[in-house]
């Protein structure tokens, strides 16, 4: 085997073993988002498997330009390596279209999906605010489950709109047995017994 092949097979394995930890990932984000809990460490995990995943379709790719011309100069009779050329070549056009669409699907997934802002307490507790990108009308506050898990609590339409929640420099309070989350937009009251 030439130094080309065995780089484009070991980009193959690493692209593998790079997407099935994305997918990993999403199966747990997945799971934890039926339960109505967000996972998230730093950043939701959900994202995280998202750019696995993209890193995974360019590492292929990038194997995949390495291997091909390679195996495909092995093949001594002329006419049959032209045929496999073209039928290469054939193949990898018509995949284009899917790649990119599902490189846009996974760029989106990882990077526009919502803004996620997470706001601590002096106590300790903490909340995520998500906020979509859309329009930002949509906003949803989610208290602390346990380390990395986070349970959706309530709507917060007060907070909604410009300026996004990110820019509006919140600050939470524990007011008894309620959480107090005050917004340049407003202030929201928490229940903790949900």
């Amino acid at each position: 085997m030439t130094r080309r092949e065995v780089g484009g097979a070991a980009l193959i394995v690493a692209a593998a073993l790079i997407g099935w930890s994305g997918e990993s990932l999403a199966g747990v984000a997945a799971a934890a988002a039926g339960e109505k809990l967000i996972f998230f460490v730093a950043v939701p995990v959900a994202s995280v498997g998202a750019w696995f995943r993209v890193l995974a379709l360019l590492v292929v790719a990038a194997g995949l330009i390495f291997l091909v011309p390679a195996l495909l100069r092995r093949i001594r009779r002329r006419k049959l390596r032209y045929a496999a050329a073209w039928t290469t070549g054939l193949a990898a056009a018509a995949a284009v279209p899917y790649l990119a669409l599902f490189l846009f699907f996974a760029i989106l997934t990882a990077a526009i999906a919502s803004d996620y802002v997470r706001v601590d307490a002096s106590g300790g507790q903490s909340v995520l605010i998500t906020q979509d990108h859309f329009d930002g009308h949509s906003v949803d506050i989610y208290t602390r489950h346990d380390d990395t898990h986070y349970r959706r609590n309530r709507s917060a339409p007060e907070l909604a709109g410009w300026p996004r929640v990110k820019d509006q420099n919140c600050r939470l309070a524990a007011v008894g047995d309620e959480l107090q989350l005050t917004c340049s937009s407003g202030t929201v009251v928490i229940s903790q017994g949900r």
